[in-house]
């Protein structure tokens, strides 16, 4: 029995702790990282792996750079799962935003002909092709609201309910639990700078 549950470890660990996809630039109070067989604070120049989940905590900050250059920035109390990262064969990466506050700034990895970069959240997904936006939950837990920041291609935010598409810096959306993520709009400034304050 012993030797089976060190076996069963020794296949998780080579499974999920091996795939190093990035690694923190910036990490501010309490930052951790969580795989399927462990969970280890996290420091400047620490390692993530593919399946690791970053949680923050109360007034922290965290910062990742990809292998391939996508920066991904993290408010406090958020919790975000890389799920999967693929830059040279496939071009390929899953996100999934739990909670809290993010953005990104992609690298090589959308420079492909056809990538497959999305973030999954509790309310839909985001759909990304070489961009820089901000997502989370800004005003309440009962809401995601996601902004195009600048990019020269579109964001798709879609659910099973609908789907739009925000091509234009400085627009957004709501998504909400059993509806469809809201008509794009171009938000006020102080939408835009309590969003922008969330992950500074």
């Amino acid at each position: 029995m012993k030797t089976s549950l060190l076996g069963l470890l020794f296949f998780a660990s080579s499974c999920y702790g091996n795939t190093l996809i990035a690694k923190v630039i910036l990490a501010k109070e309490q930052v951790t990282a969580s795989s399927p067989i462990k969970e280890r604070q996290l420091k400047r120049k620490s390692k993530i792996y593919k399946a690791d989940t970053v949680k923050t905590g109360k007034h922290a900050r965290a910062q990742l750079r990809f292998t391939e250059g996508t920066i991904l920035t993290l408010g406090e109390n958020t919790q975000f799962s890389v799920n999967q990262f693929e830059y040279r064969k496939t071009s390929e990466a899953h996100f999934e935003f739990i909670k809290g506050a993010f953005r990104v700034v992609t690298g090589k990895i959308t420079q492909a002909t056809n990538p497959n970069f999305k973030i999954k959240t509790p309310m839909g997904s985001i759909g990304i092709r070489g961009t820089d936006f901000w997502g989370g939950n800004l005003y309440n837990a009962h809401t995601i609201d996601v902004i195009l920041l600048d990019s020269e291609h579109p964001i798709v935010i879609e659910n099973e309910f609908g789907r739009v598409v925000i091509s234009t810096p400085g627009t957004g959306t709501t998504l909400e639990m059993g509806k469809p993520p809201s008509q794009p709009e171009k938000w006020s400034e102080k939408k835009l700078a309590d969003a922008v304050k969330t992950i500074q």
